[in-house]
């Protein structure tokens, strides 16, 4: 069995570092592809929400809220 030099072990660390960079670069530039995604989702619950507040503002009362009125 063959001993691990300090260079040797240097150059596994600085092997390692190196594939860990690449993933942590992989791992970003998928996140960021995902952002439109993300944004548009955003966009259209925010006009859900306020075409809906719209709605409800509009809407007229129904028997029950009227009777509830007369008494």
């Amino acid at each position: 069995m063959s001993e691990r030099t300090v260079a040797d072990i240097r150059q596994e660390i600085a092997a390692e570092r190196q594939r860990l960079d690449d993933n942590l670069t992989a791992l970003e530039g998928e996140l960021l592809s995902g952002v439109p995604f993300v944004v548009g989702g955003l966009v259209a619950a925010a006009v859900l929400t306020v075409a809906r507040a719209r709605r409800r503002k509009r809407k007229k009362p129904t028997a029950i809220t009227l009777s509830w009125k007369l008494r």
